[in-house]
């Protein structure tokens, strides 16, 4: 197939115009005219023209209000450390990581890099290299050097059908991609904590048990310092009270034996009185001396009465 092959519209031709008005040109003005009872296709049209009917205090929600939008992350994906190396032998000036693009890089005419345009710029301009590549692909096509298929032309279709599903559900899909994307990197980070949850208790159990011993070899001689003083004053306490305790038996032994050489005393004393006046008691002469003691008494009594 060659340019040459396309026949132009001749004199013989006939081109037929059938002129049409849609629903959405036309409603407007039947709107305005007929607002209090619009018909069917009008209540379409004011749907897709965001409208609100009657009655209803909110414009409704369209279906295609995320139509020609574009979708951005809402975050940067995650850069390298500048200090990260896999081996200490790594060179990161000459060979730094490969950064993965956010989006992707610039392009025209839905595929063409950018940079093949701009070359252009500084010696044709602009429009060069679209007259460029036209050219060529022009040149291409009549020299039949890029032969298209029969099913050649389906390609307008399906750039037609590209183009329409990612103007007005491409960014629902992205959307939609972007957050199970997040969702699965977020179960597969939990997954991994759940993993790493006992070497970050470990970390921190060795984190506190080095600050501990290094507090601890840093206070050790105040430590030991009051540990030997603690101990003299221990020592001091226990033997203070070993000498009191002493002192105590010592005193109670003393006592009990000057209280038992008393009560001993006493005994014999005691002992020593009852045996003289049972033996007084006893003796005859004594008895009859004490009757006749008891006699005159009696009597002195007698007279004084």
């Amino acid at each position: 197939m060659s340019l040459s092959r396309i026949l132009p519209i001749g004199q013989n031709a006939r081109v037929i115009i059938i002129p049409a008005r849609f629903a959405h040109a036309a409603a407007p003005q039947a709107a305005t005219a007929t607002d209090d009872a619009p018909n069917f296709f009008q209540k379409l049209a004011l749907r897709f023209q965001g409208v609100p009917l009657k009655g209803e205090a909110h414009a409704p929600k369209s279906m295609f209000e995320d139509c020609n939008k574009e979708w951005s992350a809402p975050e940067p994906l995650p850069a390298i450390p500048k200090d990260f190396k896999e081996h200490p032998d790594r060179d990161l000036v000459n060979y730094p990581y490969p950064a993965r693009p956010m989006y992707p890089p610039k392009s025209r005419l839905l595929m063409m890099p950018d940079s093949w345009f701009t070359a252009f710029n500084k010696v044709t301009g602009v429009s060069g290299p679209y007259l460029f590549f036209g050219g060529l692909f022009a040149f291409l096509v009549n020299k039949e050097l890029w032969v298209f298929e029969e099913q050649g032309h389906m390609t307008v279709g399906w750039i037609i059908f590209y183009l329409l599903v990612s103007r007005t559900a491409g960014y629902k899909i992205d959307q939609g991609l972007y957050q199970g994307y997040q969702d699965r990197v977020n179960y597969f980070k939990g997954l991994i904590q759940e993993d790493l949850k006992d070497v970050v208790e470990f970390k921190k159990t060795s984190a506190a048990q080095t600050e501990s011993l290094n507090s601890i070899k840093d206070a050790f001689p105040t430590a030991l310092k009051e540990s030997m003083a603690l101990q003299l004053e221990a020592t001091y306490r226990k033997n203070v009270q070993t000498v009191a305790t002493e002192l105590k038996r010592r005193v109670d032994y003393l006592k009990e034996t000057e209280e038992t050489k008393a009560r001993f005393e006493k005994e014999q004393l005691l002992k020593l009185i009852n045996d003289s006046v049972d033996k007084q008691i006893n003796d005859r002469s004594f008895k009859d001396q004490y009757l006749q003691n008891a006699i005159q008494q009696l009597k002195g009594l007698n007279v004084q009465l």
